[in-house]
């Protein structure tokens, strides 16, 4: 007797607050209060107790699509990936992929779920890019397809396991790089035959690797700088850079958050003479600590979750040769999603109750009262 099981877990790390539009349209500045510290460079495995602020942590909008001026356009944008032209949205309430210019916003291509064929897609779940190159992980054909930035399609590969991915990143000659669910084996390489080339086990504590998947989830930083990696838990205090050859760092983060103590729960949903169908459901009373993470250059980004100030709309810099905490930034707001730009620009999701969109922001050393007096940008 064969035994099915489903898994649904009650609580998902990557649930964020929505914010309305309406309120998202007059938020062009976000004030960070914090006190200075030094500028010395501190290592990895000193990291001071507080954060410290950058004095361009003040945000203006550059663009804005979806909202109330076009609502109809964003139902649900989930995950983003940005090229050196477009900025790549992930819609998963209507299973399209839309292409903005990275400067102006303006629409360039939409990507619509249309089937199984070569250049085409079912059920997207994952974005990923490089500087010319757009991918889009199916969970339906378990295939990544790939098209140009200016969304002509290129190449598809398959790639196993695709539903249990939690992120990935294109690498050069085709092969690409992922992340499973959980911490065994959860970090694979693979070529462009869609073959497994190496998998590799986060550096957990033995007991937590066989935890339930969503308690070692992780999310990992966009871009694969020189094919090294760097993957941000959910929950825990530390953070990881795993090299090409698969070998791991760890590094702390600067506010630790707790280990996720998991409550499993079975119930039987329905019985034959063949097989029996049960539901597993996982819970935790644990906040993550962690809600993102991006890499631009040398540097880790990692989005924060639960910390001890308020809001936690929290940016933290680290330096990724050495994981050494470098500084912080606020957000104007709580995105869905995010992503970094090759100018240094973020782009931002919010999910609304009555409409969703996509802004991009840019830092400035201006002051809120500076920024205040200047003319509103359209």
């Amino acid at each position: 007797m064969s035994v099915t099981s489903r898994v649904s877990p009650r609580v998902s790390p990557r649930v964020s607050p929505r914010v309305s539009p309406r309120t998202l349209a007059g938020i062009i500045v976000a004030l960070v209060v914090g006190t200075p510290i030094s500028s010395t460079a501190v290592h990895a495995q000193r990291s001071p107790a507080t954060r410290r602020f950058r004095a361009d942590s003040f945000y203006i909008r550059e663009w804005v699509r979806g909202g109330t001026k076009d609502p109809d356009l964003l139902v649900e944008p989930r995950a983003i990936a940005i090229t050196n032209q477009v900025v790549v949205v992930l819609d998963a309430g209507t299973r399209e992929v839309h292409a903005f210019d990275l400067t102006s916003g303006a629409k360039r291509f939409v990507l619509k779920a249309t089937g199984e064929g070569p250049g085409e897609f079912r059920q997207p779940i994952q974005v990923a890019a490089t500087a010319r190159q757009v991918g889009v992980l199916d969970a339906a054909t378990s295939r990544l397809t790939v098209y140009s930035d200016s969304g002509r399609f290129l190449w598809t590969t398959l790639v196993p396991d695709g539903p249990t991915v939690e992120a990935l990143c294109l690498l050069p000659r085709g092969r690409i790089r992922v992340k499973y669910l959980g911490a065994t084996r959860a970090v694979a390489l693979i070529d462009s035959s869609g073959t497994i080339v190496s998998r590799t086990s986060l550096p957990v504590a033995t007991p937590l690797q066989k935890a339930p998947s969503f308690a070692n989830s992780a999310y990992i930083a966009d871009g694969c700088a020189g094919e090294s990696m760097a993957v941000a838990p959910f929950f825990g205090g530390s953070w990881y850079s795993i090299a090409s050859n698969g070998a791991a760092k760890r590094f702390p983060y600067i506010e630790a958050g707790q280990e996720a103590v998991v409550t499993t729960k079975q119930r039987r949903l329905e019985r034959t003479s063949k097989h029996i169908t049960t539901q597993t459901t996982m819970t935790t009373d644990v906040s993550p600590i962690v809600r993102g993470a991006m890499q631009h250059g040398d540097t880790v980004i990692i989005e924060a979750g639960a910390t001890k100030m308020h809001p936690h709309q929290l940016l933290d810099y680290y330096r990724a040769s050495d994981g050494a905490y470098l500084y912080s930034r606020r957000l104007p707001f709580t995105p869905t999603a995010l992503a970094i730009a090759p100018n240094g620009r973020l782009v931002a999701a919010s999910i609304g109750t009555e409409t969703s969109l996509v802004v991009a922001l840019s830092t400035t050393p201006r002051s809120p009262r500076e920024i205040a007096k200047q003319k509103p940008r359209k």
